[in-house]
């Protein structure tokens, strides 16, 4: 029988990594945690878990869910690390990039998003509220198509809407849309929008405009980000996810 081992091995942080060990969730730490257990101990280890949680199936999914709060908590942090280099570059509104509020606030909300994700949708009338009422925060906006062809054309759409200073109105028409966009409901709705359509047609096309998309994107998967929304406060904070404006106000009542 295994005997202090074993109970020491429970007594320590990780023993989640043991659970997750147990059904082969694919955990460094659960290798790294048992090292200095023989293959014997360990067959028992497991053994012992895999008949805790016939008993009680819930420790699984609380294993489960612990793992994914911990690849996110790492994720964040990770990406943490990499924002005071890339500070500068983020706050810098791009001449394909949207921009509302203050020029000279304060704080500076750095918003990721994809024109067809949902909850991009559902945040952007929070941020819009909150550059309307609190007039320390400006907004930039980086498009980054990660949702298939669909989103290319929109994205395009909208950075070549920037040309004619129409970024912040035709990114709203799109997400507000519920038509299938192609290039002639784009001309159309940019048309609406008091915008030239033939030529956003013809700007789109342009390789900086590509380029453009293409270093958005970049700097999304140098920050470590792979979803959105995602928001950067002041380029020291990434809050993954949709958010409310309340939660949204207090981050900058925080600042």
């Amino acid at each position: 029988m295994i005997q202090s081992p074993l109970k020491r091995y429970f007594h320590l942080p990780l023993s989640v990594s043991l659970l997750a060990g147990a059904v082969g969730m694919p955990l460094s730490g659960f290798a790294q945690t048992t090292n200095h257990f023989s293959s014997e101990q360990r067959k028992e280890i497991v053994e012992v878990v895999r008949d805790a949680m016939k008993k009680d199936p819930s420790i699984l999914e609380d294993a489960v869910i612990a793992a994914q709060k911990e690849r996110t908590k790492q994720k964040v942090e990770s990406a943490t690390k990499t924002l005071a280099d890339k500070k500068n570059i983020l706050n810098n509104v791009l001449p394909t990039d949207g921009f509302i509020g203050n020029p000279n606030a304060k704080n500076t909300i750095v918003e990721f998003f994809d024109p067809r994700c949902g909850y991009c949708k559902k945040v952007l009338p929070e941020l819009l509220q909150l550059v309307k009422e609190d007039k320390n925060v400006r907004i930039i906006f980086k498009v980054v198509p990660i949702l298939g062809e669909n989103s290319v054309l929109e994205s395009k759409a909208i950075a070549a809407a920037a040309r004619q200073n129409g970024y912040v109105v035709m990114m709203k028409a799109i997400m507000d849309s519920k038509e299938e966009m192609t290039e002639d409901s784009i001309k159309e709705l940019a048309k609406q929008q008091k915008l030239d359509g033939d030529r956003l047609i013809q700007d789109m096309k342009a390789a900086s405009i590509t380029q453009a998309l293409e270093d958005n994107i970049k700097l999304f998967r140098d920050l470590g980000i792979d979803g959105t929304p995602a928001l950067i406060i002041n380029g020291s904070k990434i809050i993954p996810g949709a958010v409310s404006y309340e939660t949204l106000k207090q981050f900058m009542q925080d600042k």
